[in-house]
């Protein structure tokens, strides 16, 4: 194998790695593109060497891969936790987004697993922090949110319950390794690696929120809850939004509010993200109660904007390399494939309802390669059709 295929090999390894978790099955499939055996190849997802005899030994496996597609790169977290009301901190915040990827990958290997350890340098690096007292923020932070709660609502025997949780049960600062070590509550873990039908979840790149103040935060995961809606709009109470942001004592005109807390956190979130908020206000009699955010990605917009948009689909004999020569059901098998999963899925914000289940994915693609067809040429159909489908979502 010569130098430039190596390192083309060595790069789509490190995407897989990047956005899929290291997934062992995609990496296979490029592998033998190159005509290379997986089990010479360093990789960094490693199966724990167990003899594999049962059924249900073999679906916990495909559980597993499942969860670890969301990769590194994705915050995720149960709606229950988003819209949970709590008054961390900024950077208590940011320790526990920080915690999000690897408690989640760390859980998916050994389930037992509470205990989770954040280096200094790692976690300064990631959002940008500099200065000499940076150590020392981080042992006040262990210390401070130990006193931290949040609180969350469901449902009990048809009415609606409180429950408060801790952040963290234990946390260690350990000054000479530049550690901190943190404990989580069973419901944390919960909140944080269990996402299904039963269990609404909000996912976003991480990279979006690193540069956000803390009212950006707040708002950006509000908003990123809401942007799979068909109509980008939701309706928060501001008796609700005032103990969201932690300001239930301070700023206590409306007018304060809004142009301290709201105006700041939408500033802050267009100036670093591409999400566009307005809102209007609703009153009940004399006093404004509500608050109704209007938003969009403008990513999305673009692509509708496209000069791809009304394309229709053309099928010509010189486009037999492309998808536009097969049915409706060769089209979702393609588009379910792993590797066109691979090559596409960055196409799509990670808000947007069809990144929440397979079926809005297949029926979304589908009819987007048949309004523009050049743009899904990175390899060809067949390549596609007689790949691997990947896990439904």
């Amino acid at each position: 194998m010569d130098y430039e295929t190596l390192e083309k090999l060595q790069k789509a390894l490190a995407l897989i790695d990047e956005s899929f978790g290291g997934n062992e099955s995609m990496k296979r499939a490029v592998l033998d593109n190159y005509g290379v055996n997986l089990d010479i190849s360093p990789t960094t997802f490693t199966p724990k060497a167990v003899d594999k005899t049962s059924k249900s030994d073999i679906d916990k496996d495909r559980i597993l891969q499942d969860k670890l597609v969301y990769g590194d790169k994705w915050f995720v977290i149960q709606n229950r936790l988003l819209n949970a009301i709590t008054d961390l901190e900024l950077n208590e915040r940011r320790l526990i987004m920080f915690l999000s990827p690897l408690v989640r990958k760390a859980v998916d290997a050994d389930p037992t697993q509470r205990i989770f350890t954040v280096a200094v340098k790692d976690f300064t690096n990631e959002y940008g922090l500099k200065g000499k007292y940076l150590y020392n923020e981080l042992e006040t932070i262990a210390d401070s949110i130990l006193e931290k709660v949040f609180f969350f609502w469901y449902d009990y025997k048809g009415n609606q319950a409180k429950k408060g949780v801790s952040w963290v049960s234990e946390c260690d600062y350990i000054e000479k390794e530049g550690l901190v070590r943190v404990k989580l509550d069973d419901t944390v873990i919960e909140m944080l690696t269990v996402f299904d039908k039963a269990n609404p979840f909000t996912k976003y790149e991480r990279k979006m929120i690193v540069n956000l103040g803390s009212y950006g935060v707040v708002l950006f995961e509000l908003i990123a809850s809401c942007m799979h809606q068909q109509y980008k709009k939701k309706a928060y109470t501001v008796e609700y939004l005032r103990a969201k942001f932690n300001c239930t004592e301070i700023y206590g005109s409306i007018y304060d509010f809004r142009r301290y807390v709201i105006d700041k956190a939408i500033k802050d979130i267009e100036a670093h993200t591409p999400y566009r908020i307005s809102y209007t206000q609703n009153k009940k009699g004399r006093v404004i109660h509500e608050i109704v955010f209007s938003f969009e990605d403008i990513r999305e917009k673009a692509l509708k904007d496209g000069k791809g948009k009304n394309k229709s689909l053309e099928r010509t004999p010189n486009s037999a390399d492309m998808l536009t020569n097969y049915n409706d059901k060769q089209l979702a098998r393609a588009v379910h494939s792993k590797k066109f999963i691979a090559d596409y899925n960055g196409l799509v914000s990670a808000q947007n309802s069809v990144n929440q289940s397979s079926s809005a994915w297949v029926s979304h693609m589908v009819e987007w390669i048949k309004k523009d067809p050049e743009r899904f040429t990175k390899r060809p159909a067949k390549e596609y059709l007689d790949d691997e489908q990947a896990p439904k979502f």
